[in-house]
C-alpha cells in the first residue's frame, strides 16, 4: 500500500510563511500572493544549538521517530564542549588545590566518566533516530564507520518507516 503522500487525491498541508518551517510537498503562499508547492526536500531552518539539546535530552530514552543532520550534530557539540568544559575546571581546581598529578587525572577520568554516562541515553536514542532519518535500523550504530556515513547523509525527504520529516522544532501552521 502507497503512503499517504503517494495517494491519489492527497492535499499536503497548509502553512503560513514565516511561522514554521515549510517541507517538501506542502502548499505554501508567499507574501506578495503567490502559491505553490514547496520543493525543498528538508527543513528550511536548522534546528537551534539549544533546541537540540533540550530535544534530545528530553528524548533521552525514546528512540523513535527521526533526528535531523542539525539536531543530531549540534547535541554532538554540546556533550563534546560539556566534556571538555567539565575537564579543564577540574583540571584548574586540582592545579589550585596542589594535587599531584594522579589525583588529578583519576578525578577528572572519574568525572568525566560520569558526565558521559549521564549523557549516554540521550546521544545513544540521538543517534539511532539519525539513522532512522536515512532511512536505517538503529542497529547500524553498532558499526562506527558506517555509522559516521549514515549520520553526515542527508535524510529521506519524504517520510519513512521511522516517522514524518523532522520538522526541526516548528511544527507546520494551518491556514483556517
Amino acid at each position: 500500500m502507497k503512503p499517504t503522500y503517494m495517494q491519489p487525491g492527497y492535499q499536503p498541508d497548509t502553512v503560513v510563511i514565516g511561522e514554521s518551517t515549510p517541507q517538501m510537498g506542502q502548499a505554501t503562499t508567499s507574501p506578495f500572493g503567490a502559491t505553490g508547492v514547496i520543493i525543498a526536500a528538508r527543513p528550511m531552518q536548522m534546528m537551534s544549538f539549544i533546541d537540540s539539546i533540550k530535544t534530545c535530552l528530553a528524548n533521552s530514552f525514546n528512540a523513535e521517530g527521526r533526528a535531523s543532520r542539525s539536531e543530531y550534530w549540534w547535541f554532538a557539540l554540546f556533550a563534546f564542549l560539556l566534556r571538555m568544559g567539565v575537564s579543564i575546571v577540574l583540571a584548574v581546581i586540582t592545579v589550585i588545590a596542589g594535587m599531584d598529578l594522579e589525583s588529578s587525572l583519576l578525578i577528572i577520568d572519574i568525572v568525566d566518566l560520569l558526565v558521559l554516562l549521564i549523557l549516554f541515553p540521550a546521544t545513544l536514542c540521538a543517534g539511532i533516530r539519525r539513522l532512522h532519518d536515512v532511512g536505517k535500523s538503529g542497529w547500524f550504530i553498532l558499526i562506527p564507520i558506517y555509522n559516521f556515513i549514515l549520520a553526515v547523509t542527508e535524510g529521506d525527504a519524504v517520510p519513512n518507516a521511522y516517522g514524518q520529516v523532522p520538522t526541526n522544532g516548528h511544527p507546520p501552521a494551518r491556514i483556517v
